[in-house]
């Protein structure tokens, strides 16, 4: 069976989900996830990834919005610094995770998605507390 170049990326993936390699992220899966599982290029699947990065940043942002006119003043302030913190701890996780690849072709796909990931955790998260403050 030969491989084609664009099956490759989607092969090291797959090979590195079931050895465990860091990046877990990558391992993750999800509707949009596996829509860019079909991209057959690296290139097309950073676009991809970066598209629901996109996407993803601008729920999140929404979400911190609804949050923020939920609070007084003093908890907008403990909000804005949390968030911050969390802006500086997706940046150093996506560093940690691409790292795997050492500077590879995959490195900013892991990076992308890792960040994604993410985003997609704190919009929820975010969400809830919205959700919970009435």
């Amino acid at each position: 069976m030969s491989v084609t170049c664009g099956m490759r990326p989607l092969l090291i993936v797959a090979l590195w989900c079931l050895l465990g390699v860091p990046g877990q992220a990558l391992c993750q899966t999800s509707a949009e996830n596996a829509a860019c599982g079909k991209a057959e290029s690296t290139a097309a699947m950073r676009e991809c990834q970066s598209d629901r990065l996109k996407r993803a940043d601008a729920g999140m942002n929404a979400a911190y919005r609804s949050l923020s006119a939920k609070l007084d003043q003093r908890g907008q302030a403990k909000l804005r610094a949390a968030q911050e913190a969390w802006l500086k701890f997706r940046a150093a996780e996506a560093d940690y995770q691409d790292d795997a690849t050492r500077d590879g072709t995959l490195a900013p796909l892991i990076a992308e998605r890792v960040r994604a990931d993410l985003t997609e955790s704190r919009r929820k998260n975010l969400e809830k507390a919205a959700a919970e403050l009435k």
